[in-house]
């Protein structure tokens, strides 16, 4: 497939580093007045959806979800009151605030999260399903007619009168106080009032899921947003070490670490930066960061037995990696191995169906083999 190819293809409106992403978010908003807000999602097929809706599969609720969606939040207030978790220290909570307190410790509410950090939402849209392409979403909060911010007039209200006062028509906008470590860290704001906020004219950036691991190492070590800095308490520690959070040894972090800023950088060959990870590899022979980084270096280098290689280790070890399966399927592209690389695309997109580049080069494949065929039968 040539670079124009590429360049015409969907795939190119997903950005690959933060670079890239600040110059498309400064696209995106520079010639807009306003107060803007972004979310970052991993996987950019999601709706922008409360937790609380996806608890209650809120599309499955039928004619009245609307109801059993505020009954249920009002419900979640009323029992934890009755459990006495409206204080904080001897500190009373307004509704909003216990709300924020139950959402920072895992339950699902009707607040939807946001930042004023375009930084932060990258770090979350990269952080998350990282088979998947990932989104930030932009939204105007000065707009109005769409969003009504909480201030002096209608703080301290019982949130079943934020939402009788909304009648659909806008959603609320609350810029807490610094409750816990994570907010004034996040950047935080939640908006609420509809289980899911369905806007045409908002506006997003595609996050190559391909790239999220690059991205995550620039976040972290040129810009200092990483999973224990916006997390900076008890619960987020023990999160970050959790049973499903992959653990490195200190002599692989030495050795990935430096490959990782030597890629970013650019400073140094690709043949130099293998070498670093291929030592990473010898220490943690299954990370999976390391093997993407390894097929992805030997991709560059053309060296396509290599990245074919080493796909087969990753699909071992995940066999729904859907990009590893991309990966192969461009090096047995490169291989002319036509079949073998039409049936990779075809389970990644039976993986990530959302997946422009992998739907443009496999219908590239099945036409040029067409003209093949045709050409074989003459």
């Amino acid at each position: 497939m040539t670079e124009q190819e590429i360049e015409s293809s969907e795939w190119s409106k997903a950005v690959i580093n933060v670079t890239e992403y600040l110059e498309k978010i400064t696209e995106l908003t520079i010639c807009e007045y306003g107060k803007f807000a972004f979310r970052g999602q991993g996987d950019i097929s999601h709706p922008i959806s409360s937790t609380a809706a996806r608890r209650l599969g809120y599309n499955q609720l039928g004619e009245d979800a609307l109801k059993k969606f505020n009954d249920y939040n009002c419900d979640l207030i009323s029992n934890a009151k009755l459990k006495g978790y409206d204080k904080k220290g001897n500190i009373p909570l307004e509704d909003l605030e216990l709300l924020a307190e139950l959402q920072h410790n895992g339950a699902a509410t009707a607040l939807i999260d946001f930042t004023y950090s375009s930084l932060v939402a990258l770090y979350f849209a990269s952080i998350n399903d990282p088979d998947n392409d990932g989104v930030v979403h932009i939204i105007n909060t000065s707009e109005p007619e769409k969003f009504k911010p909480i201030n002096g007039d209608n703080s301290g209200w019982k949130f079943k009168k934020y939402l009788e006062e909304m009648g659909g028509d806008f959603l609320w906008v609350w810029e807490p106080s610094d409750l816990n470590n994570r907010i004034p860290k996040q950047h935080s704001l939640f908006i609420f009032g509809k289980p899911e906020i369905i806007d045409e004219s908002i506006e997003k950036v595609r996050i190559s899921a391909d790239q999220k691991s690059k991205i995550l190492f620039e976040l972290r070590d040129l810009h200092d947003i990483s999973g224990l800095t916006l997390f900076n308490d008890m619960v987020g520690f023990a999160s970050e070490n959790s049973c499903e959070k992959p653990y490195y040894s200190k002599e692989y972090l030495e050795q990935m670490n430096k490959a990782k800023s030597m890629y970013v950088t650019e400073q140094s060959s690709l043949e130099e930066i293998l070498e670093y990870v291929e030592r990473a590899l010898k220490i943690n022979p299954i990370s999976y960061e390391a093997l993407i980084y390894c097929a992805n270096i030997k991709d560059c280098l053309e060296d396509y037995q290599g990245v074919i290689e080493i796909c087969d280790r990753i699909i071992d070890i995940e066999p729904d990696s859907a990009t590893a399966l991309i990966l192969r399927a461009k090096a047995y592209t490169e291989m002319r191995q036509f079949d073998d690389a039409i049936n990779d695309l075809s389970r990644s997109l039976a993986i990530r169906k959302d997946n422009p580049y992998a739907a443009f080069l496999l219908s590239q494949l099945k036409g040029g083999k067409k003209k093949l065929e045709d050409l074989a039968h003459k």
